[in-house]
């Protein structure tokens, strides 16, 4: 792959609710100047006879929605159809192309078994996000227009970082109205709310844990953003998923943007993750940037 230019992976499964994923992906691929592959994996069957019909079928279908695609797109996309696991055969092609963003469809609860597959990291998207190739963009909103409304949920880790570098450099650009939100539980604070109240001390305390989480997040922003003047900061001292979705529901972002430092399926599964929990259950399009996931050689300016 040519290093001046990027590779966006959109997988579909050729079911209606791809689309949006699709079209925004060539929407992506035009405005980066980036490379398109559309893939898709047929599934396999035990003693199946019928593999090279459905995966011939499969091609003429994938490469039937690259054409639709082309007016959207810079070039053509790619199509690449393969039959296998598929959580494991995207995972192999994001090593493969080398790429720099995989951009999925929404995921559609099938029972309590699917529940259970997202929460030890069976889906496609917690697959790619637990193997921390590149970050992973999911489209559930048909995309009218570029991203014009972009809202970053931002812990004060190192990664957090890393999430705003890849929004400006695979979204932002001059014309988005993009805002930062952090949101944080106290320490103490029903403590000093019970021992203090009548002093007023539990809104001193409050006030002073916002200014210092404010503080931090320009710290944050300077290190990370070309221009942290750009963005609005919102300091919410709530838990985080309850924060981010209440934001989601008032603001109406057409993006929301996190980092998550879960490490494997394991550890979501025993210790909890806010970018996993809000991942299914907002309903904007989110980009999720892993740890570890970002190349900065990659990255690309918005034109």
């Amino acid at each position: 792959m040519s290093t001046s230019r990027m590779n966006i992976i959109v997988a579909t499964d050729l079911l209606p609710k791809s689309d949006s994923a699709l079209l925004r992906g060539a929407m992506l691929g035009r405005s980066l100047a980036s490379d398109i592959a559309f893939v898709h994996i047929v599934a396999t069957q035990p003693s199946d006879r019928s593999l090279e019909e459905r995966v011939r079928d499969a091609t003429a279908r994938v490469e039937s929605l690259a054409h639709q695609a082309r007016r959207w797109a810079q070039a053509l996309p790619r199509t690449i159809v393969r039959a296998g696991i598929r959580e494991r055969v995207i995972v192999a092609a994001l090593s493969e192309l080398q790429a720099g963003l995989l951009v999925l469809g929404p995921h559609e609860d099938r029972g309590t078994n699917d529940k259970l597959a997202r929460v030890f990291g069976t889906t496609i998207a917690a697959r790619a996000l637990a193997a921390r190739k590149c970050p992973v963009l999911i489209v559930r909103e048909p995309p009218r227009h570029p991203y014009r409304r972009v809202l970053l949920a931002l812990d004060l880790s190192s990664n957090a970082e890393d999430a705003v570098r890849a929004a400006e450099s695979l979204i932002l650009s001059e014309e988005v109205d993009a805002s930062v939100l952090h949101a944080f539980d106290q320490p103490y604070l029903g403590a000093v709310e019970y021992l203090a109240a009548s002093e007023g001390m539990s809104v001193r305390y409050r006030r002073l844990w916002q200014t210092q989480a404010t503080v931090a997040v320009r710290a944050l922003l300077r290190r990370g953003s070309r221009d942290f003047s750009r963005y609005g900061i919102q300091i919410e001292d709530d838990p985080p998923v309850r924060a981010i979705l209440h934001a989601v529901s008032h603001q109406e972002p057409d993006l929301l943007v996190m980092g998550t430092s879960g490490r494997g399926p394991w550890r979501r599964a025993l210790l909890g993750s806010v970018a996993n929990e809000v991942l299914n259950r907002a309903w904007c399009d989110t980009l999720i940037v892993p740890d570890g996931s970002v190349d900065h050689r990659m990255l690309v300016a918005v034109g």
